[in-house]
């Protein structure tokens, strides 16, 4: 036979997802917040739907309905309407300019104007040059512009570099550090990589002298107008309450992730007694199923996330009843076996969700860590050997701190096979320095 082009008829078998199934996997997937606003969405859209109380309060999001028919008055809230409190860099800034007189209005006008291009960390963009340019003023004006920018509280702020920001606060401390200006001006770059030996042999002073004055420097702020950065809060919304009940474990669905809907009873008898073929019963009818389709996936929703949650406290008991580093590995195809589901319906019901445990609040990801083989044949998990890290640094000798082989030869002695790169890179997750920066002679 030989190989050609044709047009052929045959059967397959695909699975294709409904729209129906497609928001049913979108609403588990969601989390809290996510939910409560497609909550509203889908009551917005769907005038059948309500809430089964007079009220009800999630947090910040408060609303109340009334009458029969479902009307939806939101309460007033004053707070809402309340004004900022939170001062910004700017305005800080210029009220303290306010208070200077004796200058010409051409270099207030310059000062403004820098502070209009200060960055959120406090720190001038453009040049001197660049700024002179703009403002049509020479080069001298711009300099004593900014140097009384630079004298504006917080100290350092208006710097161009780092070095510039962290000299002007060691300027402005009480006592004098001429070593710590010295260490800023040239050898910033090996204070930054703790080489005391190396700038002691330099400077001809003592290792006691530079790790003082590396001291001073780390008491500095490289950041001064951080702080007048306002960002967004995002407020994290529980989805499970695991409580201990004398000795007992008990899951709790959280309110605030399970909202109490329910259809409209008078819509309901409105569209039974309208006639088939009305446009308001075709209407209603069409309503009347979304809503009961929306209902029904808030149900699914809500067992799904409680009977993962509730296989989770079975495999992680210790956690819960004795602390972090009781945590042993787990998958989620473990607990997709246990419970008869997909992998990838326990991954959709643990991503962004949260539980509020004796220990804290935790993404439900968190109980799923990985785990590294032991002796005995068990395993153990990256946060308990994150914890015996963090223990045996917290214990150890400043003048001779443990570096990441020690520590790797005490996780070896208690029969957990880890390499060096392992411990460095849980180490570093914990936001713990290095041997030689935790160092203190």
């Amino acid at each position: 036979m030989r190989p050609g082009y044709g047009m052929f008829q045959q059967q397959a078998a695909k699975m294709r997802l409904t729209p129906q199934l497609r928001k049913a996997i979108t609403i588990l997937k969601l989390s809290t917040p996510e939910l409560l606003e497609a909550v509203q969405q889908e009551m917005n859209d769907n005038p059948i739907l309500e809430f089964s109380g007079n009220e009800w309060d999630a947090y910040t999001t408060t609303y109340k309905f009334q009458s029969a028919i479902g009307r939806r008055d939101q309460i007033y809230d004053p707070l809402q309407h309340a004004s900022s409190n939170e001062e910004s860099l700017e305005r800080h800034l210029k009220e303290q300019l306010s208070f200077v007189k004796k200058i010409s209005p051409s270099i207030r006008k310059m000062v403004a104007f820098m502070i209009g291009n200060l960055d959120n960390n406090g720190y001038l963009g453009p040049s001197l040059h660049e700024i002179s340019d703009v403002c049509k003023v020479d080069l001298a004006q711009a300099e004593l512009a900014l140097r009384i920018l630079q004298g504006f509280d917080p100290i350092g702020i208006g710097a161009r570099n780092l070095r510039e920001c962290l000299l002007l606060q060691v300027q402005s401390l009480s006592e004098c550090f001429p070593l710590v200006s010295l260490l800023i001006r040239n050898h910033l770059k090996d204070v930054a990589d703790y080489r005391i030996h190396k700038l002691s042999t330099i400077l001809q002073v003592t290792s006691q002298e530079i790790q003082a004055a590396i001291d001073v420097i780390k008491e500095l702020n490289p950041r001064p107008g951080s702080a007048y950065h306002i960002e967004a809060v995002h407020y994290i919304i529980p989805e499970v309450i695991i409580e201990k009940t004398g000795e007992q474990l008990v899951v709790l669905i959280h309110q605030a992730a399970s909202p109490r809907l329910s259809v409209n009873g008078y819509y309901q008898r409105m569209g039974k007694e309208s006639s088939n073929y009305n446009e308001a019963a075709k209407f209603l009818s069409v309503k009347l199923n979304s809503a009961m389709f929306f209902l029904k996936c808030l149900e699914q929703r809500r067992k799904t996330i409680f009977r993962v949650a509730q296989a989770i406290v079975e495999e992680q008991t210790e956690f819960f009843w004795k602390g972090a580093s009781f945590l042993k590995p787990m998958t989620l195809k473990h607990i997709a076996d246990k419970l008869g589901v997909h992998e990838s319906t326990v991954s959709r019901a643990t991503v962004g969700k949260y539980a509020q445990t004796p220990w804290g609040i935790f993404e439900l990801k968190h109980f799923f860590p990985s785990g590294l083989l032991k002796e005995t044949g068990d395993s153990a998990s990256s946060e308990h050997i994150k914890a015996r890290i963090k223990e045996w640094i917290q214990r150890e000798n400043i003048a001779k701190p443990y570096s990441d082989q020690k520590l790797t030869e005490l996780m070896i002695q208690e029969g957990i096979q880890i390499s060096r790169r392992t411990v460095t890179k849980y180490r570093e997750e914990l936001g713990i320095s290095s041997s030689l920066r935790r160092k203190r002679i």
